[in-house]
């Protein structure tokens, strides 16, 4: 086998699967073959203009020139095409298929200041839609039409209240300008936070695994009967392929033909199985098995008396954002609701995690671009909350006012109430966060109906800046290095790995991105540093896979959790997804070990060896490794 698995995998390296119309590449979702032909349908023009435009652009124009064209302003990228054609408004063409006409489009209302100028978004315009919010708020939650004082707010709020009507109800799309009265974030505070029957620990877990589809009633028929005595001892385990879980929503889903995610998620699950219901769950069970190890490190983090508040953020933030499948906007949905939970940990009074929603609007009242959002949050928070104009004044005055009232109504939820408790000019960083995803979308809306314009151009979505690992490391003959800037802490981080300790370029450069993700998850180089000695140490160079291979990039552990494992998934001939892992503990704790015998699984399995021929080999692996243990103790 270790044979086969060294021939194999020069071989298999250099190949990819591909089919008619579009391409397959093990462990990836289905790539888009370029060549295909594009047509818009009659779907792309009874939406957003904004979408329409892109739908009709694409209309002739093959796959690569689509995703490299710029539609009003804005790159449309291979995720912007893979939306459309989930939603219907644009469609792959069969080979020699002709593209016919385009569809016409609708005839829209004419917009009352359609050819003028959209004006600039102002700090003052801000502050009238924040008492906007809140005067939604009160109608909302309080059935109160509470009077706001400021009468430039009152001119605004015909616009801010036609923009928010379409998004209030079962869309769950709209969120108050108290965070924690979000369709999502109250549901949570009345059915797990105010349960007496889970544990502290239970009901921090539980956000997690409703945080993973947002769907309420799912969650409260099909999840909690089954969050008893067995479900809390391993979490993740009943969230496995085919397990208690998939099972369970597999059954509602079939019974009560309900979606599965809320509106607010635009996520297009990965294709595993053939049929759409199932891939979905298993999409949602995958995720939710993801988040359980990290929602265990992220109690323990909450609870470590010995971090700051800062510190607490930090790592938090960067174990989300190092799972797979989770990012920046991923961080901040889950950190905003530790924060509702855990009120006097104080964790983003101060600073928080800027989502991509918030980066626009950031930069527009900032006047600037930084290359940090969450420096420029803080910055923006000092500007609102020392803002002396007359909207600010008397938006204070309103917020006053209306949390009175909310602490009235809500008297049966603490941790609502302790949020309704805001002293003049100190307004947290979470919810400045979260109202500037708001604001960005309410301008949009008059840029639309008001000037008739796809969007406003200012508060388009900037493309990620986040830069990962990969693209960090460099190196020459002897080692392995990187510099860098560390945004959070200000400041140049420099390290190295030589090549020679790992006897494998590729190895020292895993040993790398390992510490770079250490450091920026709150880590200092001489702890990494540390690192790198004991992993050197305890790493004898053995067969591994080509320094070509896809394995390279597949088969990495995902460092949150107490306990790493590598895992990935294989292709199978049927079209469904054959899950696989390995574990570090199993490799003798050795993490890079892990990581190897992975690859070698991986290579294994792709060129056709059955699963039981590979674990059966996956085990002799770890045997050797202990086998080895045992003779450097007898020498």
């Amino acid at each position: 086998l270790r044979i086969a698995a060294a021939r194999l995998a020069g071989a298999m390296a250099k190949k990819v699967k591909m089919v008619q119309g579009k391409g397959k590449v093990l462990g990836r979702r289905t790539s888009l073959d370029h060549t295909a032909l594009l047509r818009a349908t009659g779907k792309a023009v009874n939406g957003k203009l904004l979408y329409e435009n892109r739908a009709l652009a694409c209309h002739g124009r093959t796959v690569g020139q689509a995703i490299s064209m710029t539609v009003d302003g804005q790159r449309y990228r291979s995720a912007d095409l893979r939306y459309d054609l989930k939603m219907g408004r644009v469609e792959l063409l069969k080979p020699n298929e002709k593209v016919g006409a385009a569809p016409k489009s609708k005839n829209r209302p004419k917009a009352s200041k359609a050819g003028e100028d959209l004006p600039d978004a102002t700090l003052d315009e801000f502050f009238q839609f924040l008492s906007c919010q809140l005067k939604i708020q009160a109608r909302e939650h309080l059935q109160e039409e509470m009077v706001m004082p400021d009468k430039a707010a009152e001119a605004l709020f015909p616009e801010v209240d036609k923009h928010v009507k379409p998004n209030l109800g079962n869309t769950e799309r709209w969120v108050p300008y108290h965070t924690v009265l979000g369709v999502h974030e109250l549901f949570l505070m009345e059915e797990v936070h105010n349960r007496k029957d889970w544990s502290e620990k239970q009901r921090f877990i539980a956000i997690f695994v409703f945080r993973a589809h947002c769907k309420r009633d799912l969650f409260l028929k099909a999840q909690v009967p089954l969050m008893t005595g067995k479900f809390w001892k391993d979490p993740a385990k009943f969230f496995a392929d085919e397990g208690p879980m998939e099972k369970a929503i597999a059954a509602y889903r079939k019974k009560t033909k309900q979606a599965l995610l809320t509106n607010c998620f635009r996520i297009i699950p990965e294709r595993i199985l053939k049929d759409n219901d199932a891939n979905l769950v298993r999409s949602i069970v995958r995720r939710s098995a993801r988040l359980m190890p990290l929602a265990e490190s992220a109690f323990e983090i909450v609870k470590d008396a010995k971090l700051s508040a800062y510190k607490k953020l930090t790592q938090i933030s960067k174990m989300i954002q190092d799972t797979e499948g989770c990012g920046d906007t991923w961080a901040k949905m889950l950190t905003v609701c530790i924060d509702l939970a855990y009120p006097q940990e104080k964790l983003l009074e101060a600073d928080c995690d800027v989502g991509t929603g918030a980066a626009p609007p950031l930069q527009c009242l900032l006047g600037k671009k930084l290359p940090d959002r969450r420096q420029g949050l803080r910055q923006l928070l000092g500007k609102v909350n020392h803002a002396k104009s007359a909207s600010a004044r008397l938006f204070w005055t309103y917020l006053t006012q209306v949390e009175k009232a909310t602490c009235r109504e809500f008297r049966h939820l603490p941790l609502v109430q302790k949020q309704a408790k805001t002293k003049p000019g100190h307004m947290s960083a979470a919810t400045l966060q979260v109202q500037l995803c708001e604001y960005r979308q309410f301008r949009h809306s008059v840029a639309r109906h008001v000037y008739g314009l796809p969007d406003d151009a200012t508060m388009r979505a900037e493309e990620s800046c986040r830069i990962s690992p990969e693209n960090l490391v460099q190196c020459d003959k002897s080692r392995v290095f990187c510099e860098f800037h560390l945004e959070s802490e200000s400041r140049v981080v420099k390290m190295e790995v030589p090549i020679k300790a790992f006897a494998s370029m590729k190895v020292a450069s895993r040993v790398l991105m390992i510490m770079i993700q250490k450091v920026q998850g709150g880590a200092s180089e001489s702890e990494v540093a540390k690192l790198r000695d004991q992993l050197s140490q305890s790493y004898v160079h053995s067969e591994d896979v080509p320094d070509s291979s896809e394995a390279w990039r597949v088969c990495k552990a995902q460092l949150s959790g107490a306990a790493p494992v590598v895992g990935f998934h294989i292709e199978k001939k049927d079209g469904s997804m054959m899950p696989f892992q390995t574990t570090v503990m199993a490799a003798d704790g050795n993490l890079l070990h892990a990581e190897r015998i992975a690859r070698l699984c991986f290579e294994l399995l792709r060129s056709g060896k059955d699963k039981e021929t590979v674990v059966k080999f996956r085990n002799e692996q770890y045997a050797k490794l202990k086998q080895l243990k045992s003779k450097r103790k007898r020498e």
